[in-house]
């Protein structure tokens, strides 16, 4: 080997470079650069990468395939469509320096050419690729999954700390390689995952509709007990899995699960846990009762005595299809590299064409909603897109809604102390779906006061907020009336909840017109 070789190997490992900067860096020829990387080619084949074409041309060096080392890393690319076909979309390629060779396949490149924005599916990439950002395990179920696998090491062949946070972007990938088979989205990645997928596609473990609260409390136990590993890595922090369900006529649906503590835990943070659970799924049947996609919800109670909230996945149609969905985090993270929140993104992403204006009106009203039901979690990672069927369209729309509920009442981290009651504060921006959200929200508080399963202290607080929304709806449309006129106007609405419901339930009726498409 030419004793210059190792000098070029170690400048790509610091990163990719164009053949100019490493003749400078090495002072020789390009005809000189030429002939080592031929020698390094002859030595290490596959390692040495080409970038783009031309004058743009950049080299790289690949990373050992820890399996095989004297192969790249390349990692298969797939994606499961509606159908539930594994459709082959390219290989990825680690390279060093935490830079990515993305190859799309032939058929990729002729079915989705126009699908996503100019230049977003790209042969590089500083870090791992945008459209599989989403992939990452996190939250409870991945916080999860890294204690099993930091318990059981065998199950997986490179060690992993027991804190997913402390997982590098290598042992990221290495996981959903190996254990890969149901990551949010229709992106699989890896030959094991993929014949996970496909070995997944013949199993028969889905639970029947109606022995759902058995085995969901059974899921628990198992969850609990440790002996259950949720290969899954939908997002979020509450306690949740997932599960796959037919129903009499063999209908498939797959759906996260979200559950509260057991019901013989009398505290006082057991039973917030319970109310926000309840508080979510009336959240997105609002939405939803008003032309607002959002996740369709459920509430059951399980043989424990336990609540769980039932959401139908939107990345899944039918017993094996998928659905592309990309977060607005993984989106912004390409679009700007910055991470602003739902409502100056909406407008970047509007600007660049990359969502119309009806989309960024829906942002502006989910918005606006979190705001008025105290949603203080409406972080880029609880907002998402997904794709049209339109083959040309290189535009996002908008997926439903999930994870909307008044967390700023969520029980602190240690869970020991629950919040006080905060009022409701104007919304900071003005914008013409503003007074729906308002609307929306009231119609929320008043749901969650009249619901016989929420605990007295929090329906006290539903009705308080139901009641300062009135109030400002009261001087933003009724302006024209006395005030005590107003208030027996807005009183005999529906939307206050009247003061029997401080001590139980009431019919609930709700009069807004439904949101426009």
């Amino acid at each position: 080997m030419n004793t210059q070789t190792p000098h070029l190997i170690r400048l790509l490992r610091n990163g990719s470079q164009t053949g100019q900067r490493l003749c400078e860096r090495m002072d020789v020829s390009r005809a000189t650069l030429s002939r080592l990387m031929e020698d390094c080619q002859s030595e290490h084949p596959g390692f040495l990468c080409q970038i783009g074409a031309a004058r743009s041309t950049r080299y790289a060096w690949a990373k050992p395939d820890e399996n095989h080392p004297d192969q790249p890393w390349n990692i298969p690319v797939y994606h499961v469509d509606r159908h539930g076909v594994l459709q082959s979309d390219g290989t990825l390629t680690v390279l060093e320096a935490d830079e990515y060779l993305f190859t799309p396949s032939n058929a990729l490149r002729s079915r989705d050419t126009n699908r996503y924005p100019g230049g977003w599916m790209r042969p590089h990439y500083e870090g791992i690729p945008w459209f599989l950002q989403d992939i990452r395990p996190q939250g409870y179920l991945g916080r999860a999954l890294a204690q099993q696998l930091f318990r059981q090491p065998e199950v997986i062949s490179t060690p992993l700390p027991e804190h997913i946070h402390q997982w590098n972007d290598d042992q990221v990938l290495w996981v959903i390689t190996q254990m890969g088979n149901d990551l949010p989205g229709h992106f699989l990645i890896g030959a094991a995952s993929a014949e996970r997928f496909i070995t997944q596609s013949h199993a028969t473990d889905a639970i029947h509709a109606e022995d759902r609260a058995n085995a969901y409390a059974q899921n628990v136990r198992n969850l609990m007990g440790g002996r259950w590993i949720p290969h899954s890595s939908a997002g979020g922090e509450q306690p949740k899995f997932v599960a796959h369900v037919t129903d009499r006529h063999a209908q498939s649906r797959h759906v996260i699960v979200k559950f509260s503590p057991p019901a013989q835990d009398a505290s006082p943070v057991a039973q917030r846990w319970c109310d926000l659970l309840i508080a979510e799924h009336h959240a997105l049947s609002v939405l939803a009762e008003h032309d607002m996609p959002a996740a369709h919800t459920e509430l059951l109670q399980g043989s424990d005595g336990r609540w769980f909230l039932e959401s139908t996945r939107f990345d899944r149609e039918g017993a094996h299809g998928r659905v592309p969905v990309f977060s607005l985090r993984s989106v912004l993270l390409e679009a700007t590299g910055d991470l602003p929140g739902w409502v100056p993104a909406a407008a970047i992403l509007h600007r660049d064409r990359l969502i119309h204006m009806d989309t960024m009106a829906r942002i502006h009203l989910l918005d606006a909603y979190g705001h008025f039901i105290g949603n203080t979690d409406r972080h880029p990672g609880n907002l998402s897109f997904t794709q049209p069927d339109i083959s040309d369209s290189a535009h996002f729309s908008l997926a439903p809604a999930y994870d909307m509920l008044p967390m700023q009442y969520a029980p602190e981290a240690q869970g020991s102390m629950l919040p006080d009651f905060r009022p409701i504060t104007p919304y900071p921006v003005q914008h013409e779906m503003v007074p729906i959200a308002q609307d929306l929200a009231a119609m929320f508080w008043s749901g969650v006061a009249r619901d016989p399963r929420i605990s007295k202290n929090f329906r006290e607080m539903a009705i308080t907020h139901a009641e300062d929304l009135m109030a400002i709806r009261q001087k933003e449309v009724l302006p024209q009336l006395p005030e005590h006129e107003a208030s027996s106007a807005l009183s005999g609405s529906g939307l206050i909840p009247d003061a029997t419901t401080r001590d139980g339930p009431a019919t609930e009726q709700r009069i807004i017109p439904k949101c426009k498409q």
